[in-house]
């Protein structure tokens, strides 16, 4: 028999209930246990199998392998996720596509990371360079999908440029998997609305931290005016007229230590208000700069955590999957082949990026398009998380996927010590136990 030992992406989890699980980070796999069997495992766990194992059946034994909790070896099964992840990483089937029309805002929020705010607005040479650019990679590279985004500053100060770019675009005859717009809602009005459905415009990200009082505070206008009624207002008539539901609808409550208790508060409100499938409230973490960052203001992974959890065990609200998903993607960040564009038409990696000449990476509008590979390479090489020999031994890698690019670009060539781990690392029990709760009450 082919020699089997009991995988470090196996958790053992007994709830308070005495419900029994094994649950692997690799298959993303969780069995409930009769007793029996759970002792069992947790005798094979604690000598890392090996022994004890002829204990178990030959049915229990193909199982268990079938699951990826008895392997020969953890390290291959690391090689193939390595391999899996650059495969997305170069495929040029799909592009993630991100506009940014101008990088001006008519917000002055408290907490904008934009510090490199540039004049000027998408031109028609930019926009025809970007349907020219997408026809090529789909007459000579393959290209099929499209996960759009339409970005700013605040994209709809120059809404007839997305207008007239999403048409244009959905007429290339490629699969739109996404088409979403972060807007902070103050110009989605009637009139613009009915623009935005005949692009084909599928979802809307609206920020809104809180009631009048606070939200005011965080996101007021350039001139200090509050902007909470014009951005209720505009939701009020969308879901009065007949377009009501044409979006699905996400309002982003950011939150920090300063608010995050009164989240609930809003989220009820939004939820009785609009009485919509398709809203969706829920918590944005404001990430601050390190420099800037205090006790005050930060949260921790395991502080965002509590507060996750805390609102399904109080309130029965899912604001964060309990469960980890099995949607292997790649951030924009790290593909090659995926791109910001600002107004200029100079091509970034993160929407961090945005404005910050030293970090372009090329232009829609050169003959080459490309430039800056070495930044390219950091971003999709120097800090790939499958070469960091912490990373590849943590039994959460398969769930975990390195985290934020950015953060661990800070990390690597910046010297900082941002907390790049999942949040279910070290925490998977209690997650475990709030979804026994939903499988079993």
């Amino acid at each position: 028999m082919t020699h089997l030992k009991w995988s470090r992406f196996n958790f053992l989890v007994e709830t308070s209930k005495h419900r029994k699980y094994l649950y692997n980070s690799y298959s993303n796999s969780l069995i409930a246990l009769e007793d029996s069997l759970y002792e069992s495992l947790q005798s094979l766990s604690r000598d890392d199998g090996m022994s004890n194992i002829t204990a178990f059946s030959e049915e229990e034994i193909k199982y268990l392998e079938k699951i990826y909790a008895l392997v020969e070896d953890d390290d291959i099964l690391v090689d193939i996720l390595h391999h899996q992840s650059m495969s997305r990483l170069y495929s040029k089937k799909t592009l993630v596509l991100t506009i940014a029309p101008t990088q001006s805002c008519n917000f002055a929020c408290t907490y904008c990371f934009e510090k490199w705010r540039q004049s000027g607005t998408l031109s028609d040479q930019t926009e025809n360079a970007i349907i020219n650019y997408i026809k090529h990679l789909k007459q000579t590279e393959g290209l099929e999908n499209i996960n759009l985004t339409w970005y700013g500053g605040e994209p709809l100060l120059q809404y007839k440029r997305v207008i007239s770019l999403a048409k244009r675009i959905e007429q290339l005859g490629l699969n739109i998997n996404e088409n979403l717009l972060i807007t902070n809602g103050y110009f989605f009005t009637p009139e613009v609305v009915e623009k935005l459905v005949e692009a084909k415009i599928s979802e809307i990200q609206i920020t809104l931290d809180g009631f009048r009082e606070t939200h005011d505070i965080r996101r007021p206008l350039i001139n200090g005016k509050g902007t909470f009624d014009t951005i209720i207002k505009n939701l009020d008539d969308y879901y009065n007229s007949s377009f009501r539901d044409a979006f699905a609808i996400a309002i982003r409550v950011n939150i920090d230590n300063r608010n995050y208790k009164s989240f609930m508060e809003i989220y009820r409100w939004l939820n009785d208000r609009y009485k919509s499938k398709k809203l969706i409230v829920y918590p944005g973490i404001v990430v601050l700069d390190e420099t800037d960052c205090n006790a005050s203001t930060c949260l921790s992974r395991n502080a965002v955590t509590d507060i996750f959890l805390d609102l399904f065990t109080k309130y029965g609200v899912v604001t964060e999957e309990l469960y980890p998903d099995d949607v292997n993607m790649e951030c924009m960040t790290r593909s090659p082949y995926s791109m910001l564009i600002g107004s200029q038409g100079e091509i970034y990696k993160c929407y961090e990026d945005l404005g910050n000449k030293e970090l372009t990476v090329g232009n829609i509008n050169d003959p080459e398009v490309w430039h800056n590979y070495e930044l390219i390479a950091k971003y999709a090489v120097g800090i790939d998380h499958y070469n960091d020999p912490e990373c590849r031994k943590c039994s959460y890698l398969p769930i975990c996927r390195g985290g934020c690019p950015i953060r661990r670009f800070e990390n690597v060539y910046k010297g900082k010590h941002n907390d790049c781990c999942t949040p279910f690392k070290g925490r998977i029990k209690d997650y475990i136990e709030l979804y026994s709760k939903i499988l079993n009450d």
